[in-house]
């Protein structure tokens, strides 16, 4: 009986800890995914600033100050992107594991999902 009860407690302090960990999972993902929408908007924005600046003949310097802008935009997605896939796959692993100790239902799951599955990558 003392076994039993044991094991109770370690399941109980394992869902807890699988819960926290979900959690900040979860949150991480959802940063990670926030900052690659800015890189984006940043790369896209720089982009059509160069187009414009072409479009408009402007000055070469300008010109050159708009690719550098463009092209350092550009420099941040991979490493954004790679560091999203890591969280990402982190995640789903996490989930993996915490399938044994929390109901589906549970609000630190549910979390987990949601950041898991509106990640495009």
């Amino acid at each position: 009986m003392h076994d039993i009860s044991q094991n109770i407690e370690s399941d109980g302090k394992t869902a807890s800890i699988l819960r926290n960990k979900l959690n900040a999972a979860a949150d991480k993902v959802i940063r990670l995914d926030l900052q690659m929408s800015l890189y984006r908007n940043e790369e896209r924005k720089a982009s059509q600033h160069l187009e414009s600046l072409r479009r408009n003949d402007a000055e070469a310097p300008n010109i050159e100050e708009a690719e550098n802008n463009w092209f350092n935009a550009g420099q941040m997605l991979p490493s954004a992107q790679s560091r999203l896939a890591t969280a990402v796959n982190e995640l789903r692993l996490l989930l993996k594991k915490a399938v044994e100790y929390l109901p589906s239902d549970d609000d630190a799951m549910q979390h987990a999902v949601k950041a898991s599955n509106a990640v495009d990558l």
